[in-house]
């Protein structure tokens, strides 16, 4: 066997395991259902009719999905962030309940295609050469529980604008100023604070990665410092939203969410794989500059949700 082909065994072996997860959830869902023909008949029609825009079916409608999703999976597995920045635009093309449980369940997917390619850059814990991402975790799980519980209480529309709009004045900034917006706060303490910020700001906006991204480029941290603290901190905060999800709304993860799942996670695993070729090659000025941009995308995004 190859060198090469050593490299990319680990990557391979955990797309088949995602695969077969979801192959496991369909099976599982149906067991259910009495009669799994006529169900799955019954789910798939039910699935080709949800795909409506505008006043009529669109049979470009499901191809769309898949587009956006692969394009979701490149910017990912690029930059480690901006999954659901990009995904989000299929609210255009599925209803908010069906739509965002899957970009969070794709999401979880797509990081951990990323962080089994990239496992030996992981490190969780810190070290005298390498920050870990331990601290900005644990900062989020107080902070997602408190931006779920604020979503409920405060106009977060406005809060959702606000943050837009930040990302995109810091991005241009730093675009056009890059040595200037510079920082050397460092430590355990402020990884913690910046984790549950970006914990409370993931609970209502769902991109919980974005305080991170801007501290760690504040710190000047090169593109493997920076995925290394942003894919394991994205990865445990997807699964939190999850968790809670599931526990208060079991009722969405049924037979037609699984085989939609299903369908579109194939685009998904292609574009992170996409996504992960070229941030092999970039260099870090052009990481730098993509990531900026993807933080203005981000922005964009939260400002049109907001509006919406």
């Amino acid at each position: 066997m190859t060198s090469t082909a050593v490299k990319q065994a680990p990557t391979v072996g955990l797309a088949v395991a995602i695969a077969t997860f979801g192959v496991a959830g369909i099976a599982i869902a149906s067991r259910a259902v009495e009669d799994r023909a006529l169900a799955l008949l019954h789910v798939g029609s039910s699935l080709v009719s949800s795909l409506y825009i505008g006043s009529g079916f669109n049979p470009a409608g499901a191809a769309m999905v898949a587009l956006v999703l692969f394009l979701a999976g490149t910017v990912s597995g690029l930059s480690g962030f901006a999954f659901s920045a990009v995904a989000a635009c299929i609210l255009w093309l599925l209803p908010p309940l069906q739509a965002v449980p899957l970009i969070m369940l794709l999401s979880v997917c797509n990081q951990l295609l990323s962080v089994g390619a990239l496992r030996r850059e992981i490190v969780l814990r810190s070290t005298p050469e390498r920050e870990g991402a331990l601290a900005y975790i644990a900062g989020g799980f107080v902070g997602a529980p408190i931006g779920l519980g604020l979503l409920q209480a405060l106009p977060m529309r406005l809060f959702a604008g606000g943050l837009g709009l930040f990302l995109i004045i810091y991005s241009m900034l730093v675009l056009l100023k890059p040595d200037r917006l510079r920082i050397r706060l460092s430590g355990w303490k402020p990884a913690t604070a910046v984790g549950a910020a970006g914990g409370i700001i993931g609970g209502f906006s769902a991109f919980p990665g974005s305080i991170p991204v801007v501290y760690l480029g504040l710190r000047g941290l090169g593109k493997s410092e920076t995925r290394n603290i942003t894919q394991p901190y994205i990865l445990a905060l997807q699964l939190i939203s999850l968790g809670i999800l599931a526990l208060t709304r079991s009722s969405i993860f049924d037979m037609q969410f699984w085989l939609l799942w299903a369908l579109t996670l194939p685009a998904v695993l292609l574009g992170t794989s996409t996504g992960l070729t070229l941030y092999r090659r970039f260099s870090e000025v052009n990481f730098r500059r993509a990531v900026l941009i993807l933080l203005i995308v981000s922005g964009v995004s939260l400002l049109a949700k907001s509006l919406i």
